[in-house]
């Protein structure tokens, strides 16, 4: 296991506690808006997934794999389990930008470092509402908890 793979798991695993205190839209933002100015962009998505990848990459032969990916599946439904009602719906949005379905193109089960990245401007898409090149909390149409 690398330490990038303890690191990112980690922080994805505890992802659930955090998300008791914040949004759905926070918690995406504190994860995704690397440079933390408010606004998520199609760069710092696609410098995100790329360590994701690479800390489910257990065997670090670029591809993951069923197993691999089960394990990723897992650290997204607890995130996701960690918000209720309409809440949660929001969230599962967000993480099913990265389910195999989304992000194995060619249907071989398998998930290339390319398959995973290319998927990520289709998702920047889904999650940018208004089109302006940035995601925001706008964008995700949700309210800073008060």
């Amino acid at each position: 296991m690398t330490k990038s793979f303890s690191l990112i798991a980690a922080l994805l695993l505890s992802l659930p506690l955090a998300a008791q205190a914040e949004t759905p839209a926070e918690q995406f933002m504190s994860t995704w808006d690397r440079d933390r100015n408010g606004i998520a962009t199609l760069a710092e998505l696609e410098a995100m997934r790329g360590d994701v990848f690479a800390s489910f990459d257990a065997n670090e032969d670029g591809m993951l794999d069923l197993e691999e990916h089960a394990i990723f599946d897992e650290a997204r439904a607890n995130d996701v389990a960690g918000y209720e009602g309409k809440q949660r719906e929001q969230m599962q949005k967000m993480a099913d930008g990265m389910r195999m379905e989304a992000t194995d193109a060619n249907g071989d089960r398998l998930v290339s470092l390319d398959e995973f990245q290319t998927s990520t401007v289709k998702w920047f898409a889904q999650l940018d509402k208004n089109g302006d090149g940035g995601i925001t909390l706008a964008d995700l149409a949700m309210k800073p908890a008060q």
